[in-house]
């Protein structure tokens, strides 16, 4: 099966837009003048005798087939769905109010996001519950809001009740169209030989169909497998189950897309060739518009570099807040992330989004969720984050390697 086979491959190469070059950085090496040998005549491969010609061309052709991966974050429209409402105030000991959620979601509108989420609800009246009013009662416009909600809020005799979740509920109470609606295929209170794949992907599909009969007919839907990477490891059958249930639905059927996310404990291969053969697997069902949105958070430091390689293995957007507080170590932020597909030349997301504001708005932001300004070694909207561009002995280096002489 190709979703499977897929899952074995450690390389994933981009396709190459019609209108790539390779980018200007890293720089292919020159050689000045003829290069010695040392007598050794050059083979193919690992058993190539040393020459420095062997070494250099072996260095640009391995370049070259980075450059390919890169194009794909270079020339790539991005989707964002901003979480800034909710992920800066999730497991936080300092609370949102209606006025922080007010000033967040101005700085939200400024960066140009045009879908954000605006709560995740629960029985409880939350402050989301109360600025919503707010909003409504101000006529604000929501149609780029979602909200979150379980795929189910009771388990009974090891299955999940077919009862509307209070998440649903309120979408139709609020007028909120749009949903990420939520599950998990490894639930230890679930029985999945009682409630098998099969009864998964039919209960699935009549909460799709109650979301368009009660919010409405072009709600914009999002699946997440929210224990992504746990199935990945242990059940990736159960992820090709619901995926191909989801992909090969009439066209005029289909959710928006899917969404998955990572604590921050996979390793970023892994989940780069996960989501390859997720991508894969939706091009094969003749999904090939379908979102596929990703959330990583921080743990072993490497969540903005995981983050980019599952953007440039087949991932099409993000779902996150603008700075990157959040649960435990703060997560993958959107700031960063289009920082850098800026910073490889990318100019598609500079016509998607207010690029100039983010920094400002990542600041904000964070000073708004934490009461405090960022770390300033935070890279790219922290108060050091400049020294390298415009400040400092090192940065004048970088310009003029003779500053110090």
């Amino acid at each position: 099966m190709g979703f499977f086979s897929d899952l074995f491959k450690r390389k994933t190469p981009c396709p190459q837009s019609k209108n790539s070059f390779v980018p200007e950085y890293p720089i292919s090496p020159k050689i000045d003048g003829h290069v010695e040998t040392n007598g050794h005549v050059e083979t193919d491969g690992l058993s190539a005798a040393p020459s420095m010609e062997g070494f250099v061309s072996e260095v640009k052709g391995l370049i070259d087939e980075r450059n390919k991966k890169l194009d794909r974050l270079k020339y790539m429209e991005i989707f964002v769905l901003d979480n800034s409402l909710r992920e800066t105030t999730v497991a936080s000991v300092r609370a949102h109010t209606v006025e922080s959620k007010r000033a967040i979601f101005e700085e939200i509108k400024k960066c140009g996001f045009k879908y954000y989420i605006i709560e995740c609800f629960s029985a409880e009246t939350r402050i989301g519950d109360l600025f919503l009013e707010e909003l409504i009662a101000a006529k604000e416009d929501l149609s780029g809001a979602f909200a979150f909600s379980e795929m189910w809020d009771k388990v009974e005799d090891w299955v999940p009740l077919p009862d509307i979740p209070i998440g649903l509920q309120k979408c139709k109470k609020y007028g909120i169209n749009n949903v990420m609606i939520e599950f998990d295929l490894m639930y230890h209170k679930i029985d999945y030989t009682k409630f098998n794949m099969n009864e998964v992907c039919k209960f699935i599909k009549e909460k799709i169909d109650w979301i368009r009969a009660n919010l409405s007919p072009d709600s914009m839907i999002f699946v997440n497998f929210r224990d992504f990477s746990n199935t990945m490891t242990h059940r990736p059958d159960r992820i090709w189950h619901v995926l191909n249930y989801l992909a090969t639905l009439p066209a005029n059927e289909r959710v928006t897309g899917i969404a998955y996310e990572d604590m921050g404990k996979t390793l970023m291969d892994h989940l780069a060739a996960w989501t390859k053969a997720v991508r894969n697997e939706m091009d094969r069902c003749g999904w090939q518009d379908g979102q596929f949105i990703f959330h990583v958070h921080e743990q072993w430091g490497m969540m903005h570099a995981t983050n980019l390689e599952c953007l440039a293995s087949g991932a099409t957007g993000v779902w996150c807040g603008v700075c990157s507080e959040g649960a435990a170590l703060g997560h993958a932020d959107s700031c960063t992330t289009l920082m850098n597909m800026i910073r490889l030349g990318n100019q598609a997301v500079q016509k998607q989004f207010n690029c100039k504001y983010l920094r400002e708005a990542a600041i904000k932001v964070t000073e708004i969720a934490s009461g405090d300004s960022p770390d300033p070694r935070k890279p790219i909207y922290g108060d050091r984050a400049l020294d390298m561009l415009f400040g400092g002995v090192f940065a004048a280096m970088d310009d003029d390697p003779t500053i110090c002489e």
